[in-house]
């Protein structure tokens, strides 16, 4: 027997919320259309085959289908893919996160050098940096500060889920290097909540079960911060990932990335109760805004 606690915060987040709905308003009301996201909808490929199963189909560039309604994700796409799609007569419908589309509004008026916190090849950063007309870095690693030519001033924008570990510490370096950097944003709240979340779980539970995929950049800054806290920390799909030697605990604790929908979450926890884990009273969270 276990106690299940589940954390404060988990699950969509408001861009991914929004952007599932649109998704499901253009398959119920398009039934006879060609329908597509540009990119996967979300990390996640149990939401993403749901979305398939109703005739939404993932294409990346407009070639790779007939022209008809596209949406465009939460983590947005460049500016240059955006004009592709629409010269060849794709409708477009932008569910581009409110955040992240306020980055991509932030860097195309920008006027001085940028340095851009974030994941090099997400897609999210892809996006947000193709707004950019003057000369950037993107840093993702402490080595990539070393790029920084310290008698320049630079702005600085942030992938909306880099890490807030990552984030203090590099601007420690530039500070102690005496680089003038203005930061102009920060990362997104419900990024920020979850993770203040999961170091609240981390101290209740001696192991942490982080629903998500690795390909969701959120979820593995969740699963990297619960083992940072010194917790056992497994990253699941879903009650399939969970193994008896898993189970091996007093108190398992439960979260979720950003692309992890509120079943999955129920599944998790009935599969554990299945198992004679008792879900606490005191710890039932809410869904992410």
């Amino acid at each position: 027997m276990f106690n299940i606690h589940l954390a404060s915060v988990y699950g969509f987040c408001r861009g991914v919320q929004v952007a599932c709905s649109l998704a499901q308003k253009m398959i119920d009301e398009n039934p006879d259309k060609n329908l597509y996201s540009i990119g996967k909808l979300v990390h996640n490929d149990k939401v993403v085959s749901s979305f398939a199963s109703q005739g939404l189909n993932v294409i990346n560039r407009p070639e790779d289908g007939q022209p008809g309604i596209a949406l465009i994700r939460a983590h947005g796409i460049t500016r240059e893919l955006r004009a592709e799609f629409e010269q060849k007569g794709y409708t477009l419908i932008d569910g581009t996160c409110r955040i992240v589309f306020a980055n991509q509004m932030r860097c195309s008026e920008e006027k001085k050098p940028v340095l851009y916190f974030g994941i090099r090849n997400h897609a999210e950063t892809v996006a947000t940096v193709s707004y950019l007309n003057v000369p950037y870095h993107v840093i993702e690693n402490e080595e990539d500060l070393n790029q920084i030519d310290p008698s320049l001033s630079y702005d600085c924008v942030i992938q909306t889920t880099f890490s807030s570990e990552k984030l203090a510490r590099f601007k420690k370096i530039l500070s102690d290097r005496g680089v003038d950097v203005k930061y102009t944003n920060n990362i997104c709240m419900a990024s920020t909540r979850r993770r203040q979340a999961v170091s609240v779980l981390s101290r209740q539970c001696d192991t942490v079960f982080v629903i998500g995929e690795p390909q969701s950049a959120n979820t593995t800054a969740l699963y990297n911060l619960a083992l940072s806290c010194g917790v056992k920390a497994f990253m699941i799909d879903g009650p399939e990932s969970i193994s008896d030697e898993m189970l091996d605990a007093h108190d398992i604790g439960i979260c979720a990335g950003a692309s992890v929908s509120p079943k999955q979450v129920s599944e998790v926890i009935s599969f554990l109760e299945s198992r004679g884990g008792i879900l606490l009273p005191s710890s039932g969270g809410n869904s992410a805004s």
